[in-house]
């Protein structure tokens, strides 16, 4: 099985919380491997990194597709 993550992005309310702005969500895209899916967020991280309301993060699909498996 791939193990997916998702990254995507938006504006927060709180740069250290997880309120995203749903007007504002940016869809990078789906990985199939951890390593891909961290390029990408470091990608759009960076690119953000001087607009204290924008977040990247990496979403472990495969963690809530089957929480019972271990990494």
């Amino acid at each position: 099985m791939s193990k997916l993550h998702l990254v995507f992005g938006g504006r927060v309310k709180d740069p250290q919380g997880l309120d995203f702005d749903t007007k504002s969500v940016d869809l990078v895209g789906i990985y199939d491997n951890y390593h891909d899916a961290e390029e990408a967020w470091r990608a759009n991280a960076q690119r953000t990194v001087d607009d204290a309301e924008m977040k990247y993060v990496v979403v472990h699909l495969h963690r809530l597709l089957e929480p019972e498996l271990k990494d």
